[in-house]
């Protein structure tokens, strides 16, 4: 089988669920098929002509880098919204399926891509199929009667990644130049990101505008409403995305497949079911708003036995005043050999999301090193869970019952740990890719 995969990039310049996922299931693929991996790379803001770049790599896939293609604001927000939907020449992209012929392509984010592809590979009836690692596209005021009205502010809900107000134009062109590319991991750089990020963070998400911004924004999100009209197949990673594609799409066609990446071990017999003194709690992932990380940290500081817990945080360059307490201990982004090492010294991991989020690797992983998982009801990977490790996402009291419960009572994560070791995981990657294949692609 010829397969073409599309993603945002290759990690480690790419971080991230998505990019490891399709990585790892293009590696995976390639075994017993001929694949190709290509990704939205540098901009040349005088050329509308895509251009594409084969890369050579460690990996099985052939890799492609496609050039000037359109912006990708890596859910940062959007600003300059007319860049996001301008036409491109995809010359080089048509002879690119004419020449491969591939029998399925796979989609894992829209972000980069111009529309002129997917009208063509639909009228060209070759079969698309989209994985729901976010929903960046998709936003809920178009739900609304009068959508118009509704985008006259930026506020929106914590799963809207369009209406916060992003980088600009100029930043996003930086942020996809191959000099980007090298530096990013310089100390320079990775300070400049943490302000930017900290400066993106705290801005008002109440901006106002103008009819004429209102209508761009209209059209961008017009624009990618019918990309995803022009997709066959769906895979969804969990329950939760796929009820939430539902609600913009009630006719929608896929399948609930949920996800795994290459590097994950099953070592729950050799974990530790014994209790830390004090509790260990962990937290994975950006600290910022809808991933739950105030509402966790206010939890935190209300419960009246400071003395018998840690807060472990991993996940994030920026710093938060939280970690001026002394049972918040901040380790900030660590390499995946150090996070491993890390979950053995967790009794719990608290995945707090206020945004739908789609999946979650980290629960997967967490569950396979023994460690029990408290998540919110918002979270996809809860499909793994029992349903009492689940608490409604718009309930701050109900969290910190669970957690003082917890705390209180070492014994109940004993019995929790112990629960783990029992669970089914389905985390072979083989296994997911042989019915990547037979539920998506045949």
């Amino acid at each position: 089988m010829k397969i073409l995969q599309y993603t945002l990039g290759l990690p480690p310049f790419r971080r991230g669920g998505l990019p490891r996922y399709s990585t790892d299931l293009s590696e995976e693929l390639s075994k017993d098929n001929e694949v190709y991996l290509m990704y939205p790379g540098q901009i040349n803001p005088f050329s509308h002509k895509i251009r594409l770049s084969k890369k050579k790599t460690k990996y099985l896939f052939q890799t492609i880098e496609m050039k000037n293609p359109l912006p990708v604001s890596l859910g940062l927000g959007i600003e300059d919204e007319d860049y996001y939907i301008q036409k491109r020449d995809i010359t080089a992209l048509k002879k690119l399926i004419k020449d491969i012929k591939p029998d399925v392509v796979h989609l894992h984010t829209l972000m980069g891509l111009p529309k002129e592809f997917l009208e063509y590979l639909h009228t060209n009836k070759i079969k698309t199929v989209y994985t729901t690692h976010d929903f960046y596209g998709l936003c809920p005021k178009m739900l609304k009667k009068n959508p118009q009205k509704e985008l006259k502010t930026s506020k929106c809900t914590y799963d809207c990644m369009l209406c916060n107000v992003g980088p600009s134009y100029k930043k996003i062109l930086v942020m996809q130049s191959h000099l980007y590319a090298h530096l990013k991991d310089s100390m320079v750089v990775k300070r400049m990101r943490s302000k930017n990020k900290s400066n993106l963070s705290s801005q008002s998400n109440n901006v106002s505008f103008s009819n004429e911004q209102i209508n761009k924004r209209y059209n961008l999100r017009k624009y990618y409403l019918d990309m995803f009209n022009l997709i066959d197949l769906f895979h969804f990673n969990s329950s939760v995305s796929k009820e939430y594609f539902q609600q913009y799409f009630p006719d929608i066609q896929g399948k609930i497949i949920p996800i795994t990446h290459d590097s994950l071990m099953d070592t729950r017999e050799n974990s530790n079911f014994e209790v830390n003194n004090p509790i260990h709690l962990g937290y994975i992932g950006p600290y910022d708003e809808k991933k739950g990380f105030y509402v966790y940290t206010q939890v935190l500081k209300k419960l009246d036995i400071k003395n018998k817990f840690e807060a472990h945080f991993y996940g994030d360059i920026v710093d938060r005043p939280i970690f001026q307490k002394n049972y918040c201990i901040n380790h900030g982004i660590l390499s995946e050999n150090r996070l491993n090492e890390e979950y053995h010294n967790l009794d719990l991991l608290v995945v707090p999301s206020l945004w739908h989020e789609t999946f979650g690797y980290v629960v997967l992983e967490a569950l396979l090193k023994g460690v029990p998982c408290l998540v919110s009801s918002n979270v996809g990977a809860k499909d793994l869970l029992p349903r009492n490790w689940i608490f409604d996402s718009d309930s701050e009291s109900e969290l910190k019952k669970i957690l003082e419960e917890l705390i209180n009572n070492p014994d109940k994560i004993h019995q929790m740990k112990l629960e783990v070791s029992k669970l089914n995981l389905n985390y072979r990657l083989g296994k997911h890719a042989s019915n990547i294949v037979t539920e998506l692609y045949d």
